[in-house]
């Protein structure tokens, strides 16, 4: 029969000791933190405090510049058009589309004729021919449809006529056109023509006169990339690149605006706090815990008190900033989420290890030799 070897022997003994001093430790902590020796609740509302405010702080500033970023791109300042009468290629201009960065191109022209609805006998309305792909630029939910049939009109037009999608409107004279869609065109800056407008995609190989592309983020080549759908045949002509809206600037938001943000050290500033109310927590509890030790508390066990001691205070904090947390999930864009969660929940994350790690470095440096200093300069 095989003898246990001693190292299984030695083991269970050690496991049960490491069980006993798990339980001491816990204990202690219990009793530091119920009878508010360990300054919990006290070092709970400073480090929530804290939070909230690095957390309002960074979260208002990154808002901020999403917005900007936003209105940059929603109010046409991220699309580029270039014109050149008679001399845009439909196909090349859509098939800008499939760049990086491109979310939607498409070339257009003005017609010959301005279409007139019956019930606005007296005005005609200028029309645009379009390649199917420009729908998208004026209202993507139209793109995605799958029904090409019919004309797109400006709100303001569709205003003018009392015109709704699906609907069938008669022209004046004779003949019926259906309204696939009504699109917003917003008065913020962006090129008028096409805020009192009809278009009407066609299949056609006749040469255009603009192409248009929204693109978002905004390529660094955009500007030579839409000269592809010039069809440049002579040195007199020159194509005219520029901006849907111009009143923005030429520049779009960067990525370099986010990463210098004034808050962006808001995790590092965090954790410096977090370090110091940690440390000056346990430090000013030194005779305490130099007399334990004087008493043959195991150093292991009374780090290992503070750390529960510490975390309780860090997840109590958590636990307070947590609808604010709730509240960023519940109103921000879902399109932001992950990313923004992901720059927010480093100011918490630093403020737990710094809480952490400052009381760990004020134990370590608490000695049992000091004992008789502690006690003279308590």
């Amino acid at each position: 029969m095989t003898e246990p070897s001693s190292s299984s022997h030695d083991a269970r003994p050690s496991r049960q000791i490491a069980r006993v001093k798990a339980r001491i430790a816990a204990r202690e902590a219990w009793r530091s933190i119920v009878s508010g020796t360990s300054h919990t609740f006290a070092a709970t509302l400073v480090l929530a405090l804290g939070i909230a405010l690095l957390f309002g702080m960074d979260l208002a500033q990154t808002n901020r510049l999403i917005n900007e970023s936003r209105t940059y791109a929603q109010s046409g300042a991220a699309t580029v058009t270039i014109t050149l009468r008679h001399g845009i290629d439909g196909a090349a201009c859509e098939g800008l589309a499939g760049v990086n960065g491109v979310q939607a191109a498409g070339a257009l022209r003005q017609a010959d004729r301005k279409i007139t609805f019956a019930t606005l006998p007296s005005t005609g309305i200028p029309t645009y021919e379009t390649t199917p792909g420009a729908v998208g630029l004026f209202s993507p939910a139209l793109a995605d449809d799958g029904d090409g049939m019919g004309v797109i009109l400006s709100s303001d037009v569709a205003d003018a006529l009392g015109a709704q999608a699906g609907r069938t409107m008669a022209l004046k004279g004779s003949g019926r056109v259906r309204v696939r869609g009504v699109y917003e065109y917003p008065d913020d800056g962006r090129d008028s023509q096409y805020s009192y407008a009809v278009l009407e995609p066609v299949n056609s190989a006749q040469p255009f006169d603009v192409c248009m592309v929204r693109t978002w983020p905004v390529p660094d080549s955009i500007d030579t990339l839409v000269y592809l759908a010039a069809n440049v045949t002579s040195k007199e002509q020159r194509p005219q690149v520029s901006q849907l809206n111009t009143r923005f600037g030429s520049t779009p938001p960067s990525a370099n605006l986010f990463n210098e943000r004034l808050t962006a050290f808001a995790p590092w500033v965090m954790l410096v706090v977090a370090f110091a109310l940690g440390f000056v927590m346990i430090r000013v509890r030194r005779l305490e815990f130099a007399s334990a030790l004087h008493a043959g508390l195991p150093k292991g066990v009374l780090v290992l008190q503070v750390l529960l001691e510490l975390f309780a205070a860090a997840l109590l904090a958590m636990l307070l900033c947590s609808p604010l947390a709730a509240w960023v999930w519940l109103t921000c864009d879902p399109a932001n989420a992950p990313a923004l969660y992901d720059t927010l929940l480093r100011v918490p994350a630093a403020g737990f290890a710094g809480l952490l790690l400052g009381g760990f470095v004020a134990i370590l440096l608490t000695r049992e030799r000091q004992l008789f200093a502690y006690f003279k300069n308590r």
